[in-house]
């Protein structure tokens, strides 16, 4: 009798290590991610059905032509539940169309009275604090977001990205672009696990990564987080690939840009955090 309570101890242990948190070799991981505030979709197909059920089989409602634009209710599995003129509700294939997301960009954090940043540009401190550091020789650098090979990264962060996107070629899919916007949230996010001694999620300081994109002014259609907390950027990344949700982030394929912060402190020696988006078109 013992031996089996042991034994149900031990599966329930290891089931728990393989949900969304998980614990590897020198080091720890999570991964989350979501849907952004969709309100409308655009059909992309030369001509859509908005079907009365979840199903291909269903009732025709309406045939729409290209372009043609729709108010989103929810997505319910593969298919965007939508109100069309009549009021009736009807669902149209996700494949079919692509999301509207209002880019609404948010005016950037007061930057006086502010404490230098320790390492590389664009830091900021806990929200908090209600201030934004910036680049110790003065303003925010203008960086392009559009390239993998961002000029403000620093050695580590350029090297996760070049992991990342060495993965996603190899399974045949598009490399992610850099976006230094959200590598600003990404590196305050792995400071904010360093100075409040925590690995979550959710932030004391910002709540979720979510909250934490909107209230730095990003807009996404679709967004994810990675956290790891490990001595090396290859260990990190090995971790990542070898659990099935944060592989699913780094191989997303409706993923379009990346922001990696890396920070050196924590129990694991360095703090990792990958968020990803696919921008509003």
């Amino acid at each position: 009798m013992k031996k089996l309570s042991l034994l149900l101890i031990a599966m329930l242990l290891i089931m728990t290590i393989a949900g969304c948190q998980q614990e590897a070799v020198g080091g720890v991981s999570s991964s989350i991610s979501k849907l952004g505030d969709i309100k409308n979709i655009k059909i992309i197909a030369d001509q859509a059905n908005v079907l009365e059920g979840c199903s291909p089989g269903t009732n025709v409602l309406q045939s729409l032509s290209k372009n043609s634009q729709l108010d989103v209710i929810s997505k319910v599995e593969d298919y965007f539940a939508v109100k069309l003129p009549d009021n009736r509700i009807g669902f149209v294939p996700e494949k079919q169309c692509t999301p509207i997301v209002v880019d609404e960009e948010k005016p950037a954090p007061s930057t006086e009275n502010v404490p230098q940043p320790q390492t590389g540009p664009l830091q900021t401190t806990p929200k908090n604090n209600n201030n934004l550091q910036t680049n110790p020789q003065g303003g925010t650098p203008t960086i392009p977001d559009e390239n993998t090979n961002a000029p403000g990264l620093t050695a580590e962060e350029q090297q996760m990205i070049e992991l990342v996107n060495q993965a996603r070629a190899q399974n045949n899919l598009p490399a992610l672009k850099v976006d230094m916007k959200l590598t600003n949230v990404a590196r305050v996010k792995s400071q904010d696990m360093i100075d409040n001694n925590y690995f979550s999620h959710n932030s004391p300081t910002y709540g979720s990564p979510f909250d934490m994109m909107k209230d730095f002014g990003i807009s996404y259609v679709k967004a994810g987080e990675n956290i790891a907390g490990n001595q090396s950027v290859q260990n990190a990344h090995d971790s990542l690939m070898n659990s099935p949700g944060h592989r699913a982030n780094i191989l997303g394929t409706d993923y379009t840009h990346i922001g990696i912060g890396i920070k050196n402190g924590g129990r694991y020696g360095k703090m990792f955090c990958q968020m990803f988006i696919s921008k509003p078109k």
